[in-house]
């Protein structure tokens, strides 16, 4: 099997080489590799590995953060690694401490269990989930037609799926966690951006073009600020980190008074955390902050419930951590603007995975393999 690294059947050689001609960049085509990935023994499950754990590799991307691990289809994280993202060293660095932090966790697991049985990654949109290439994720700068899918699969010989962080999570969230037995589910990402997964009568939606669920740019409000898609008004722009970063810096200044101006960061900034801090002491510009945020997030799930219809809505990242005081706000908008029937028929709740999401939407992706 060739390494990566620049050779005739190197998948980001090829991407690059395909962008050069102008073209939309395509993954090549990997054999399986003919011998074992880097002392790793990748053979099949046999009749006599009965009574050992059959488990998968797992790969969480981020923009500040990836994840590597080995985990079952019972939830159960068996290893796991996490090391910083080294976005500024181009897709190509990246990868390739995946592929060692992945070895590291193969070295981990020799011996107590039957090779993996499949790799799922989870990694910021957008993306083509068929062949497993990224395009310009706004967290991953230089990410564009990055073939993770063929880059995986030529280093382990493990057939590789990957999806979108927002659709891994719901996913998860719906074989594990408050969607668990429902039929129609949404899952919201509420962190420095907003994304959406959603599942109908228990499958995966993704859309005509893998664009489904980019909740967070519909607009909410025509004339509001400008969105980092060029937009405005959009339910990002209103919801996401940071806004409400820039909405408790405003309240701040307005109030004087605020905890929020004696609880700053050593930098002087006045974070997210540091309002829910101080709405946690009861300060009342802070839980203004959370008030005005979730009229606002309240209107994005009241235009999902009203389309769509679903049984769940859950609410991760920020939503949390903050819990009620920025859901029972965001309760009070959605019911205002969604009709009765509907919104008796839905649960608008807080993820029950936790910090536990980003391992099991990874999971996900190979569990759902071919659904």
């Amino acid at each position: 099997m060739r390494r990566a690294g620049g050779g005739p059947r190197d998948p980001l050689h090829a991407a690059r080489r395909s962008r050069r001609a102008g073209d939309r960049p395509r993954p090549a085509r990997v054999p399986p590799p003919r011998r074992r990935a880097h002392g790793a023994a990748l053979h099949r499950p046999r009749r006599e590995d009965q009574g050992a754990v059959s488990y998968y590799l797992t790969v969480d991307i981020g923009g500040t953060k990836t994840a590597c691990a080995a985990g079952t289809a019972a939830a159960e994280i068996l290893h796991r690694r996490e090391h910083p993202t080294p976005v500024a060293q181009g897709p190509e660095a990246c990868l390739e401490r995946i592929a060692r932090e992945l070895r590291h966790v193969l070295r981990e697991m020799r011996g107590t269990s039957p090779a993996p049985e499949a790799v799922g990654v989870a990694c910021g949109g957008p993306l083509d989930s068929r062949t497993g290439t990224i395009y310009s994720p706004p967290n991953l700068p230089g990410w564009d037609g990055v073939p993770v899918k063929a880059f995986l699969e030529e280093r382990f010989g493990l057939p590789t799926f990957v999806e979108n962080d927002a659709n891994a999570g719901a996913l998860a969230e719906h074989r594990f966690g408050a969607g668990r037995g429902k039929r129609n589910l949404i899952y919201l990402t509420l962190g420095t951006g907003i994304g959406g997964g959603i599942i109908i009568d228990g499958r995966l939606y993704r859309g005509t073009t893998d664009d489904a669920g980019e909740i967070g740019h519909t607009t909410i409000l025509p004339d509001g600020p400008e969105c980092l898609c060029g937009k405005r008004g959009c339910l990002e722009a209103l919801v996401a980190g940071p806004a409400i970063q820039a909405r408790a810096q405003r309240l701040a200044r307005e109030h004087p008074g605020s905890l929020m101006n004696g609880l700053v960061t050593r930098s002087g900034e006045i974070t997210p955390a540091v309002a829910l801090q101080a709405a946690k002491q009861r300060d009342w510009a802070a839980c203004e902050v959370f008030r005005e945020t979730g009229l606002y997030l309240g209107i994005g799930i009241a235009n999902l419930i009203q389309v769509l219809n679903p049984e769940v809505i859950a609410l991760g990242t920020i939503a949390v951590h903050a819990r009620n005081l920025l859901l029972s706000p965001a309760r009070r908008s959605a019911r205002r603007h969604s009709w009765p029937r509907a919104w008796k028929a839905v649960r608008v709740v807080p993820s029950k995975l936790g910090e536990r999401v980003g391992d099991l939407a990874a999971l996900c992706c190979a569990l759902n393999a071919g659904a």
